[in-house]
């Protein structure tokens, strides 16, 4: 009699035979689906941007952002007086003011200048914690639009919210002293890559490619902690890498159009704003910027809602 559970056993023709019929076009089947989630995620994103409220969020993100990004730099300035690294902190504001297209670079940088010559020189300070606070704004309003992408419906306790962005600024300025300090073979790689221009061995152009690329890559690893960091809702760093680094690419494509478009009508704002054509082409940038990273955000909350989505009807699916 034959053991009941023994296994069947498998002739070798049918071993070999390769999957065919609906099993072989799953593979295919799996991709258009989700080929099909992230068109449908773009959507919802560029819905919520354009025929929502996105665009109004941009304006207030814009305006917190310029109204923060002084502050920034005398908190930036005076950490970077305190632990002696003020080259450092020359070289981030530069890099930063390189990324930017060049009007807006034009118009900030008279300020950067007049604040770096009066930078303090120590943390204690009333004028330093009013900086602080001020700076935390802009803080305050990248929360806001990231709970609304992730779907954070909870309250913040305003002390305990203000005191992370309070420290996350902190935080941030350290981050990017550390990384410009770390960074102590740029001036070697920028003589190194000039000598070799100069025998026609490389581009000159290279070191300001790469100059631009570490550039891009410091601002994706500070939006990749700002998205992990700063939401009420959890979000793993899987869930907010797609948006992020869409964005990072949208700002720099956007930048180079922006550019572009300012040089091709290099009078328009001025016979429009008059003195005041500086301010608005830098808040307009500003403007653009925040609707760059509201975009992203929405895309991650939207890919993550669709996500959810699939794992309840996966579960509720009968067996």
């Amino acid at each position: 009699m034959p053991d009941p559970v023994a296994p069947r056993s498998v002739p070798p023709d049918e071993e070999a035979e390769p999957a065919s019929g609906p099993a072989a076009t799953l593979p295919l089947a799996r991709t258009l689906t989700g080929l099909g989630r992230v068109a449908r995620a773009l959507w919802l994103a560029l819905r919520h941007l354009l025929l929502e409220d996105g665009l109004v969020v941009a304006g207030y993100v814009a305006f917190a952002a310029l109204f923060a990004i002084f502050p920034f730099l005398i908190v930036l300035l005076a950490l970077a007086g305190f632990f002696g690294q003020g080259e450092a902190a020359q070289e981030s504001i530069a890099l930063a003011l390189d990324l930017v297209p060049a009007e807006v670079a034009a118009v900030l940088r008279p300020v950067v200048a007049e604040i770096m010559g009066g930078a303090p020189r120590g943390l204690l300070g009333v004028g330093i914690l009013v900086s602080l606070w001020f700076a935390s704004s802009g803080m305050e309003a990248i929360r806001h639009v990231l709970d609304r992408a992730y779907g954070s419906h909870g309250t913040h306790n305003f002390l305990l919210a203000r005191l992370q962005s309070l420290v996350l600024v902190l935080l941030v300025a350290v981050a990017i002293l550390l990384a410009m300090a770390a960074l102590v073979g740029v001036p070697l790689v920028r003589r190194f890559v000039a000598w070799l221009a100069k025998r026609e061995v490389l581009d000159p152009g290279t070191y300001l490619l790469l100059r631009y690329g570490l550039g891009l890559t410091l601002l994706t690893a500070l939006t990749l902690t700002l998205h992990l960091v700063l939401p009420a809702a959890p979000v793993r760093f899987t869930e907010v890498l797609p948006g992020t680094l869409l964005s990072v690419l949208l700002w720099a494509w956007a930048a180079e159009l922006y550019s572009a478009y300012l040089a091709s009508l290099p009078q328009s704002y001025s016979v429009t704003y008059g003195s005041l054509a500086g301010i608005i082409v830098t808040l307009f940038f500003f403007y653009i910027s925040a609707a760059i990273f509201i975009f992203g955000a929405q895309l991650n909350g939207a890919l993550r809602e669709l996500r959810a989505e699939r794992s309840i009807v996966e579960r509720d699916r009968p067996c």
